[in-house]
């Protein structure tokens, strides 16, 4: 359908001109300053495993948690861009730019109208959790990227006699898992989708391009399914960082798919404006009503294919928020909103619908000030995400310790995954007589290296105890990042309080570092 279908012609080029703006602020946020920032911890394992050539990539990555296929791209990327800050978190930007692109096309489907095409697209350019993981050197966006092509792909396989379309689905499938394991429910809500979405395909049809489609995927995936799997769902269960999961999470994480999170400096802004916010219940209170109403308008408000759109839509969105939190709450906890990018860019198409609808003048209007509205506090939030949200700065970390006074040193990392991000900095200033380890061990002295280990009791402190007797170090660094996880009892500092003299402490940006000398 053409977007400007219901339109005069004289409206055509300012409705385009309206979603192309759109469009191009969305494209700069994504982009803008993306290397200004350090990269932060997980940034920083990502740097170190593109460095090696793909083979080793493909083992390395046993002892992590997630399939090999986005450090493989970043590794191709990186031979052509270089292993600079915007080198590295480039390709994320690409992936959500096509995102923003290809999700353009299912709202000019679903909305049809093209005021309603506009606010999508406006909504989707501004989400701060887009643009979060845009401008990060990890594969969220890939994720989020996969899950919308496999939507949009869908649509249009359903929307032909043709099954040219059929041909990509599988490839997608495979694709998004061997991106992250989490993809799983994405694929899951993606096959109940096909059996809801409106089409002129039987439903025997429906399920026999399914099994299909599910079995070549899962032909693809079968390698890693046997040989790599296996022992990531075992560290997930074992060692897995994420905190068990709240009651006020899974509501947030909605918030946040619509674009939405409340930071102390939108509302701050809001309250020297005479707003008021009610300490920001009022603003998320309006938020849920608005979710609720377009979610009911969407659902009940239409029937036949229009409906069945609404519903399919939704299932891809929100099903898999579900089954994460589901499994938090079973198995172990793993909800985060990182996990859910292609829900952050279906869902606010979802809310919109209600403004493509055949409304009476006065609906469409209370319709409109709704959509305004969730406009007006995704922008907000977006305003708050670049006032409040700040990465580790391990350059900053770097630094200070190459400016501290000489001698034979000994660096220390909790967690010892800080080793990583400090020396893609610290190798500008590396001493031939500075020696580096983690706790409860080095993060090498394991082959693969192993991510997430902790300090839990006395006896991981073991082979530090061991090295620091060894060792005539005159100075030792501590280098803190996520100790909360690393070492929640304080143990390795203890260690250190009670063989050497504290000669000094400093924070910035979420790390600290305590240097020590001989008593």
């Amino acid at each position: 359908m053409e977007l400007a279908a219901e339109y005069p012609p004289k409206y055509r080029f300012s409705w385009w001109a309206l979603i192309w703006l759109g469009m191009a602020i969305g494209i700069f946020f994504r982009v803008h300053h993306l290397g200004e920032d350090s990269l932060w911890f997980d940034e920083g394992y990502t740097a170190w495993m593109v460095s090696h050539s793909p083979a080793e990539i493909v083992r390395l990555i046993g002892a992590d948690t997630a399939p090999p296929l986005y450090y493989l791209l970043l590794h191709g990327w990186t031979d052509l861009f270089g292993r600079s800050e915007t080198a590295l978190r480039s390709l994320s930007a690409v992936f959500s730019i096509f995102t923003m692109l290809i999700a353009n096309g299912i709202a000019r489907r679903m909305l049809r109208k093209p005021a309603a095409v506009a606010a999508a697209t406006w909504a989707m350019g501004l989400s701060f959790l887009q643009i979060w993981y845009a401008r990060e050197a990890r594969a969220y966006a890939l994720m989020g990227l996969l899950g919308v092509a496999a939507f949009d792909c869908l649509q249009r396989h359903l929307a032909e006699r043709r099954r040219r379309w059929l041909i990509l689905l599988p490839l997608i499938f495979a694709a998004a898992m061997y991106t992250h394991n989490l993809m799983a429910p994405y694929l899951l809500a993606l096959l109940l989708a096909w059996l809801v979405l409106p089409s002129e395909h039987s439903m025997r049809r429906r399920i026999a391009e399914i099994s299909l489609a599910a079995g070549i995927a899962a032909l693809l995936y079968l390698p890693w399914a046997v040989h790599g799997l296996p022992r990531q769902m075992r560290m997930i269960r074992q060692s897995f960082w994420m905190e068990p999961i709240k009651a006020g999470d899974f509501p947030a994480a909605i918030a946040a798919l619509a674009g939405v999170r409340q930071f102390w400096s939108w509302t701050n802004l809001l309250d020297r404006m005479h707003i008021p916010t009610a300490g920001g219940i009022l603003p998320m209170g309006l938020l849920g009503c608005l979710l609720a109403g377009s979610a009911f308008a969407s659902i009940f408000g239409q029937r036949g294919p229009r409906r069945r759109e609404a519903i399919g839509l939704l299932t891809v969105a929100i099903l898999p928020v579900v089954f994460v939190a589901l499994c938090s709450v079973i198995w172990t906890p793993m909800f985060a909103e990182k996990l859910f990018l292609p829900s952050a860019t279906l869902f606010p198409i979802f809310l919109l619908v209600p403004l493509g609808m055949g409304w009476p003048r006065a609906g469409l209007r209370i319709a409109w000030c709704g959509a305004m509205l969730l406009l007006l506090m995704v922008g907000l939030t977006l305003y708050g995400y670049d006032r409040e949200i700040t990465k580790e700065n391990w350059r900053g970390i770097a630094k200070i310790v190459s400016e501290l006074p000489g001698g034979r040193r000994l660096i220390i990392f909790i967690a010892n995954d800080g080793q990583l991000p400090f020396d893609y900095y610290y190798h500008y200033h590396y001493r031939a007589q500075d020696e580096a380890t983690g706790v409860p061990a080095d993060f090498f002295d394991l082959d693969p290296p192993r991510t997430m280990r902790r300090v839990l009791d006395e006896r991981d402190l073991n082979p530090l105890r061991a090295r620091l007797a060894a060792g005539n170090y005159d100075q030792i660094v501590l280098v803190l990042a996520h100790e909360d996880w690393g070492d929640p009892q304080h143990l390795t500092r203890g260690l250190l309080r009670e063989r050497w003299q504290r000669a000094g402490k400093t924070e910035i940006k979420d790390l600290a570092i305590e240097w020590y000398r001989k008593p």
